[in-house]
């Protein structure tokens, strides 16, 4: 199976490449300068166009309040996006996009060099069918280009093999992906490294020295923007999700162990418990393959898997840039596939995206050895690997029965004619009808992906396929009580309209001569509608959810004394909760005593604006406190 690095591509492999990398271009870009984004994310960037400090830091506000919870680098290449074609949705979207196809093209140059081209060319079609692939590369979280990152770090990898000098830049990368999306960025370590070691010429010590090289250069790049925010002698905005303000926690305690195991730190055991069970399943060998995360990501994986069994099991005979090939995805596959299942804290659905490329390139890897095999025992495995593929779905679609509710017998009608043509050693046939039945499925996810215009709220949580918010109902359920969770759904859902009541609001704060025009208590979702729609220095109390000490109960009068904050906004939603008697929104939440202690320290402190004094709909904005003006 394995080819050199010298084959040329050619003219009609180029087409091919060059079709699928546009029909994904096209499927993940349709519509999306109407469709709505993470509005946390989006409300950062626009802030980091519009700041150097925020730019630097991944502020989430122009005023300097707080950070986001994830490293820069994602934001600032959406930033740039923004700087040239001002700030639209679809200029953060074309973002994601050219960095989607980009993947496709470096993934099928991967796998060329280990498989070929046949095996290169599915492999890019796989991964661009991958409905979890579709549905983050419409969304603009960090995981496009953490996934590119990756690739290009596997692409120098193949290319140490030859030159062990290229194994610096894989590090390089690495690093790069870690200032994309921190832990995460690791995952694929071992698998790299592996690659190289039963490839690479030369004695076991020059190969683990230059791996001790590539693992320095990782480790100098993953952390140089964490020290540069350690030392950073000027003021700076609080760290978002920590608990003490420190990088360091960020990426090892919040986007850390805290997410691998749960905990405390940053949110708070109570949320991510709850978020890591309602969003991600519960952790376990088949969370890959439960109603959360199946139909993401696992149509290929038993596919994948088989492949590399028996990959292993004629590893033999194979050549040292094909043992390469196998130990690169099949590290990357496992030690992911692994990590996600045992993670008990907050856990996404949309971070198996990391293990489409793995996955991709496993599958089509089988398919294509599998295809050629005619004789013995082994001419079965085509046949057998199609038909439990087409199970699979059948499973995964019946899920949703009322979606597209013929398309799932279709798929076994498919996989049973393919193993039909198997048998009568019809290889071409059977190849064809066997592909469309294993990619009937994950392609109906991403088309309809594509067609749905989608929500504020699904941005949050990205998934292809049938729409389900279930999970984040349960969630806000959970924090806020029942009956506030419907109030709450559709505040969130309210981060891309400036309503008149906010408008009037925003008028009248703005009058102030405060550093900060307008505080919103409670957390970035009260703040993005001002943000994404204005250019004011409107800011967060509390960051993402409000908890964070960002200021603290005890900062805030210091705040106000200091002229920096005057008026504070306590959003509609957190007036109803209260009344309510929702109070376990903030107890089980996590740190939740500086939003409680801030809140009551503007209740005794600060007096109520009369909505009469601001606007007729200044009443549906929430409670304007002005904490330093005059009785």
């Amino acid at each position: 199976m394995a080819v050199t690095a010298e084959v040329r591509t050619g003219r009609a492999e180029r087409v091919a490449v060059g079709v699928i990398a546009a029909v994904a271009a096209v499927v993940w870009g349709w519509a999306s300068g109407s469709r709505p984004l993470q509005p946390y994310y989006a409300a950062a960037v626009h802030s980091m166009s519009r700041d150097v400090s925020a730019f630097f830091f991944a502020g989430f506000d122009p005023a300097g309040v707080v950070t986001v919870d994830k490293p820069p680098l994602a934001f600032w290449t959406q930033a740039l996006g923004v700087a040239v074609f001002g700030f639209h949705p679809w200029a953060i979207a074309l973002v994601q996009v050219v960095e989607g196809v980009a993947a496709v093209l470096v993934l099928h140059r991967v796998v060329r060099r280990w498989a070929g081209a046949r095996t290169a060319l599915l492999a890019a079609a796989l991964f661009a069918l991958t409905p979890i692939t579709a549905a983050i590369n419409r969304d603009n979280l960090p995981d496009t280009l953490l996934v590119l990152l990756l690739l290009l770090a596997a692409y120098c990898v193949t290319r140490a093999i030859d030159n062990a000098r290229w194994l610096v830049w894989a590090g390089v990368f690495v690093g790069l992906g870690f200032l994309t999306k921190m832990l995460a960025a690791w995952i694929v370590l071992p698998g790299l490294a592996l690659a190289y070691f039963v490839a690479a010429p030369g004695s076991r010590g020059r190969r683990l020295a230059w791996l001790g090289v590539a693992g320095a250069v990782t480790l100098f790049v993953s952390l140089a923007w964490p020290v540069a925010v350690t030392v950073w002698p000027g003021a700076k905005p609080f760290v978002g999700s920590t608990t003490d303000g420190s990088v360091w926690q960020l990426a090892f305690g919040y986007n850390g162990v805290a997410r691998l195991v749960g905990g405390t730190t940053g949110v708070g055991g109570g949320y991510s418990a709850t978020a890591g069970a309602a969003l991600g399943g519960e952790a376990g060998p088949l969370r890959l393959f439960d109603a959360e995360v199946g139909g993401q990501i696992a149509w290929l994986l038993p596919l994948a898997l088989v492949s590399l069994v028996v990959a292993a099991c004629r590893a033999r005979g194979a050549t040292p840039r094909t043992k390469a090939g196998w130990a690169l995805w099949g590290g990357w596959l496992v030690v992911g596939a692994v990590v996600f299942s045992v993670t008990g804290g907050i856990f996404h659905a949309y971070y198996t995206a990391e293990l489409a490329p793995a996955i991709a390139a496993l599958a089509a890897a089988g398919l294509v050895a599998a295809s050629s095999w005619s004789r013995g025992r082994a001419r079965f495995v085509l046949p057998a690997a199609v038909a439990g593929t087409a199970v699979l779905a059948y499973v995964l679609l019946d899920r949703t029965p009322d979606w597209l509710p013929w398309l799932r017998y279709t798929v076994l009608v498919l996989a049973l004619l393919a193993v039909v043509a198997a048998l009568l050693r019809a290889a071409r046939v059977a190849a064809a009808i066997g592909l469309a039945a294993v990619v009937a499925g994950p392609a109906a996810f991403v088309a309809d992906t594509a067609v749905r215009p989608g929500s504020v709220l699904e941005s949050a949580d990205p998934a292809a396929g049938p729409p389900s918010t279930a999970a984040l109902h349960t969630v806000f359920s959970v924090n806020t009580g029942a009956g506030a969770a419907a109030g709450y759904v559709r505040f969130v859902e309210s981060a891309y309209r400036l309503s008149p009541g906010q408008r009037q609001v925003l008028a009248f704060a703005q009058a102030s001569s405060a550093e900060v025009a307008l505080a919103v208590e409670g957390g970035t979702y009260g703040a993005d509608p001002f943000l994404l729609n204005t250019e004011a220095r409107v800011a967060p109390l509390g960051g993402y959810l409000g908890f964070d000490p960002a200021p603290s109960a005890a900062e805030l009068p210091q705040w106000v004394a200091a002229g920096k904050v005057r008026f504070v906004l306590l959003p509609q939603v957190f007036v109803d909760i209260g009344r309510a008697g929702a109070g376990r929104a903030t107890a089980a939440a996590g740190d939740a005593g500086e939003l409680t202690g801030r809140v009551r320290w503007e209740a005794k402190h600060c007096r109520p604006v009369p909505p009469a004094r601001i606007g007729p709909d200044a009443a549906t904005a929430g409670v304007l406190f002005d904490c330093g003006g005059r009785p």
